[in-house]
């Protein structure tokens, strides 16, 4: 899951988050990014059982891009920085979730991602209506998650870093 989150950060592309959020705005740019992870909860329990299998690995990885992407927008519109290290994106990250900062910061977000997540794979066994539980579920994470963000004191977790 480490491994995930650092591919999923090499991979933020920072100047395009920059670039939709000074053109639509960041609840906009919010939105967009839990429909987007809606869409995947949606795909991966239409089918039950059968769409798991290559679903929910699938919707984790978006999943998780979104939240980035959301932290990324939220960082830029409140700080004007859109480019940052692993280290102190998953500070700002950890600290999103409510996880502690300090040592092995990664491995605790990464539990913490993946228990929110998976928190939700029981109700996409039934067919149809785990397609609904998956999207709204991922919709509601990723504005959960926005709404944290924007809540944060980046001046004081700048003078705590």
């Amino acid at each position: 899951m480490v491994a995930a989150l650092k591919f999923a950060h090499s991979n933020l592309d920072g100047l395009k988050v920059k670039e939709l959020v000074d053109k639509k705005g960041i609840e906009w740019y919010i939105n967009h990014c839990a429909a987007l992870a809606a869409t995947t909860g949606v795909a991966s329990g239409m089918g039950g059982p059968a769409t798991m299998v290559l679903g929910v690995p699938a919707d984790m990885a978006n999943t998780i891009a979104q939240q980035f992407r959301v932290t990324m927008a939220v960082i830029y519109h409140k700080t004007g920085s859109y480019s940052l290290s692993f280290d102190e994106f998953m500070k700002i990250v950890a600290v999103s979730l409510g996880v502690e900062v300090g040592t092995q910061v990664v491995v605790r977000v990464a539990a913490e991602i993946f228990k929110r997540l998976t928190a939700k794979i029981a109700g996409k066994f039934i067919p149809l209506l785990g397609g609904v539980i998956g999207g709204g579920l991922n919709y509601g994470f990723i504005k959960a998650q926005g709404k944290a963000m924007l809540a944060l004191d980046f001046d004081k977790l700048s003078r705590s870093a």
